[in-house]
């Protein structure tokens, strides 16, 4: 088989993979010395005896390749035999990688020679074929997905491949070459007891100051929530610390590395930690600046350090108070020792800081006080606006518009809309201002607000029945419904309305019974209703909507995302909407009286719904004469 002549002549099969083995660690041995003792194709494969590897007794079968290699690699097999590959193989798995697995068959390189699969530049492609392959992730439950890509994706990864650093970490330099252990195992190189020191191979300065602090002082004593490498740089993606999506960014550090362990309730209790570090800062300058984006603003690293944090008790610490001014000065050159005395992580309602305790609380007295009081005020004036409002228009001559029924519908849904708004947001944002009152001084806890909230979608639901029912049986309704109904002039009278505001029209357009913008309103609060009914009765009642109506999960989400968007646009739409035309516009402020008396008086209807006036007046529901009365002394001087 060694005669290329005859392999070309005869067209033996092999030729590709004698030339493959040719090239390999072994050939070349043997090429380069006649005297080597690398193998050759007999020592693995036998002599006349030999068989298929698929043959359960071929010296090269997956299930005796490692003996096979053995011959020669004793040493080696005896390692992987006390792996966790070896002891899943020892047991006949099949999936378990065996030597020609990972260095290949005929082509094996040495781990130096840059094409080798097992060299630094491949070995993630080696071992993804494995640890990126689902069925066997699936198959094994292995915890970790994706731990390949997410290395290629690291700073190891990329130094590797872009040439930058040939000393990069793969794979075999922290997980071991044939003996790999679980992290669960005591001798592992990644057990939490020995990754700062298998981290430490490449980075041994920083292993040595990790381990004076007094994070590294606590592991050796069996801490097991101290942090270590692993658990603020990450596993196989660690990134640059100037890499914004890496955990150990200036704006992440706090939220994301810092505060898992220090705003962790179960450790400062256990360990006697104090519990507001973390929210104190994020209330301070600093805490402020970086949630805002600030990436020079002080973070916990900036004072406390990197690798090397120390008690403040120990003299060698950034925040011991004898270096408090280099540590400050830093980024305040100006620092003195007036500055840097006193508390730094400071809260204002910890009784422990007197004077800020009480400054806070005289402050707090002070605004509920003064807002208060010009609320109160303010309150007052406007009553009193709508008061004489009011009265104005008893006095003068009035077209009833709508009936006591409409009102009270309309009184019902504006407090059932209001209070399932206020309970509904109070449960989405619980961690907002207004939910805290609520909870504090309301004692609005969960479970009555989601009693509150439930009345209120029932009492909701009733009156919109009704409303429907007063429109579907009744004559007015009817009408209404009719008055209602958008037509083609809606849209030209919305585009002269609007040009009349802009000054591009001279005259704005006579309404009927209902303007465009009422009509968008109705048809909006109807539309939105009905949604908000429907999906809230599918989250209220999940499990039965399943089993009677066949609805999977899938349409709770779908319903739960629909009812919150829903909600948004309810409450925007009343306040810029509805607001504005009943409390806000000018005409109006500070408050249209006809959703209290269902009236309106000739004056607004002259205004606002002239053809609406004229037809009541056609149809004798309205005295010509009021037109005249309602006429103020100018005008009457005009018809004069």
């Amino acid at each position: 088989h060694e005669d290329q002549a005859i392999i070309e002549k005869h067209q033996l099969p092999g030729q590709e993979t004698i030339q493959s083995y040719i090239l390999s660690v072994h050939g070349s041995s043997n090429v380069e010395d006649l005297e080597s003792t690398a193998a050759t194709c007999n020592d693995c494969h036998g002599w006349h005896d030999i068989q298929s590897h698929d043959s359960a007794d071929s010296s090269t079968s997956r299930q005796n390749v490692v003996k096979t290699c053995g011959q020669c690699h004793d040493d080696v097999v005896e390692e992987f035999y006390g792996s966790v590959h070896g002891a899943l193989g020892k047991e006949g798995n099949p999936d378990v990688p065996v030597c020609t697995d990972c260095h290949g068959e005929h082509t094996i390189r040495s781990p130096e020679d840059r094409q080798s699969t097992v060299s630094k530049y491949h070995i993630s492609e080696t071992c993804g074929r494995c640890h990126e392959n689902q069925e066997i992730i699936d198959k094994y439950n292995i915890p970790i997905a994706s731990p390949s890509v997410m290395y290629r994706d690291s700073v190891h990864g990329k130094a590797l491949a872009e040439g930058s650093n040939n000393l990069a970490a793969a794979c075999q330099d922290c997980h071991g070459h044939h003996s790999i252990l679980g992290g669960s195992d005591p001798a592992s190189m990644v057990n939490r007891e020995h990754i700062s020191k298998t981290c430490g191979q490449c980075h041994d300065k920083i292993e040595d100051t990790y381990e004076r602090s007094v994070h590294g002082q606590a592991v050796a004593m069996g801490v097991r929530e101290s942090p270590v490498c692993t658990d603020c740089h990450g596993e196989h993606q660690i990134l640059s610390h100037l890499d914004p999506n890496s955990p150990v960014y200036s704006l992440r550090l706090a939220k994301e590395v810092c505060s898992r362990c220090h705003d962790s309730m179960v450790v400062n209790r256990k360990y006697d930690l104090p519990t507001e570090k973390v929210s104190t800062y994020f209330e301070s300058y600093h805490g402020l600046a970086t949630r805002l984006g600030d990436t020079s603003a002080a973070n916990c690293a900036s004072c406390h350090g990197v690798h090397d944090i120390l008690p403040s008790s120990d003299p060698e610490s950034s925040i011991n108070p004898a270096n408090l001014i280099q540590t400050c000065g830093h980024c305040h050159p100006e620092a003195s020792e007036q500055f840097v005395a006193g508390l730094v992580h400071v809260s204002a309602e910890d009784p422990g800081n007197t004077v800020i305790f009480w400054v806070r609380r005289i402050y707090v007295a002070l605004i509920v006080l003064t807002i208060g009081s010009m609320l109160l005020h303010n309150l007052l004036i406007v009553f009193r606006h709508i008061r004489d409002k009011y009265q104005m228009q008893k006095g003068v001559p009035r077209v009833q518009r709508f009936p006591g029924v409409a009102l009270v519908q309309h009184i019902l849904l504006s407090i059932f809309f209001i209070v399932l708004a206020v309970t509904g947001f109070s449960l989405t944002f619980p961690e907002s201002i207004f939910t805290q009152l609520m909870v504090k001084y309301l004692y609005l806890a969960e479970d009555t607000r989601g009693l509150i909230h439930r009345i209120c979608g029932i009492g909701l639901t009733i009156t919109a029945i009704w409303h429907i029912l007063t429109i579907l049986v009744t004559r007015r309704g009817h009408q209404e419904l009719k008055a209602l109904t958008f037509k083609f002039r809606d849209l030209r009278d919305a585009f002269q309305n609007v040009m009349y505001h802009i000054g591009l029209a001279k005259t704005k357009p006579k309404f009927d019974r209902f303007d465009y913008s009422e009509k968008l309103e109705y048809w909006a609060f109807m539309w939105g209703t009905v949604v908000m009914i429907v999906t809230g009765l599918i989250m209220w009642f999940p499990a039965f909507i399943a089993l009677h109506f066949g609805m999977g999960k899938i349409w709770v989400d779908v319903a739960t995302v629909i009812h919150y968007y829903e909600a948004w646009l309810a409450t925007m739409a009343i306040i810029i909407w509805h607001f504005f035309f009943v409390v806000f516009h000018p005409e109006e402020y500070p408050m249209a009286m006809s959703w209290v008396t269902g009236e309106l008086s000739v004056e607004s209807m002259k205004e606002r719904h002239p053809e609406e006036l004229e037809r009541l007046i056609r149809e004798g529901k309205v005295r010509p004469e009021v037109l005249r009365e309602s006429e103020t002394p100018a005008e009457q001087g005009e018809d004069m």
